[in-house]
């Protein structure tokens, strides 16, 4: 798998529409020899009772590689696009404990802007079950790969975090890190994979923008600030059509090698639900 992560990096540096921004592949490969996947493995059964059979051990050699790519556009009809990762070594996602939801869900207002009975009633049992194997590598975005950490299971359920707001993926982690790849690891990529009528439910009337003492806030997923932050657009299921927009348009160019059919139809089907 490392491999795979490896040339996947080095074609985006090849690659003459986009940047990369920052990886750190030859540090990950240093540290190759003082891992101790072993150790490390048998560490996660002591604290999580997870057995993690060892062909899986693999993982532990992505440790906490990084990337960061970004294309700009000086067209009116193109809207600047980004990807990356920033991985979290895999053995340490099994046992460690879980805080990165708490800057999203632990405030009173998530809650009361946008009430979501069902999540609320269950979030502070459930999210520190819930540990990331991936976040962004262009700043803080709010969105994360997870695992679902249960005494015993293996294989963890995948999960897909975005600023508050979770979604089940129905996929393996071998078939979530292939998938990233295959996606350019793109912002919202995600959301492809995704039942559309999970997304209008989570998201359709979700409105991230928020007025105290004078000012503009957002919280929750937010693709496409400045378009919600002026009224253009009014809830967080708007940013996801528009970024799957946008990848639509801009791949092409960018990433002649994707094929496009099952982004288009996705985007189409949810395009659709929310015209209803």
């Amino acid at each position: 798998m490392l491999e795979k992560f490896e040339d996947f990096i080095t074609d985006l540096k090849n690659n003459s529409f986009v940047i990369v921004r920052e990886d750190n592949v030859e540090d990950n490969r240093e540290l190759l020899e003082y891992r101790d996947a072993e150790g490390n493995f048998e560490e996660v059964y002591e604290e999580m009772k997870i057995k993690v059979p060892e062909k899986d051990w693999e993982y532990e050699d992505l440790g906490a590689l990084s990337l960061d790519w970004d294309a700009v556009t000086d067209q009116s009809d193109e809207a600047y696009l980004w990807g990356g990762f920033q991985l979290h070594n895999f053995s340490s996602a099994l046992s460690s404990p879980s805080d990165f939801w708490e800057p999203y869900n632990e405030g009173r207002r998530f809650w009361e802007n946008n009430p979501q009975p069902e999540a609320e009633a269950i979030w502070k049992d459930f999210l520190p079950k819930l540990n990331y194997i991936n976040g962004s590598g262009h700043g803080s975005d709010g969105t994360f790969g997870c695992i679902l950490r249960e005494e015993g299971v293996y294989p963890c359920p995948m999960y897909f975090y975005d600023s508050g707001i979770w979604f089940e993926l129905n996929m393996t982690l071998e078939e979530y890190y292939n998938t990233m790849l295959q996606c350019k690891a793109v912002y919202y990529w995600q959301y492809f994979y995704i039942d559309t009528e999970e997304i209008v439910k989570k998201l359709g009337n979700f409105k991230p923008v928020f007025i105290e003492h004078g000012g503009q806030y957002l919280e929750g997923p937010h693709a496409f600030d400045d378009k919600l932050r002026d009224g253009t657009i009014s809830t967080s299921v708007e940013g996801v059509l528009l970024q799957m927009k946008n990848i639509i348009k801009r791949f092409p160019k960018l990433f002649p090698d994707v094929d496009l059919a099952y982004f288009k139809e996705r985007c189409d089907t949810l395009e659709k639900a929310l015209n209803k």
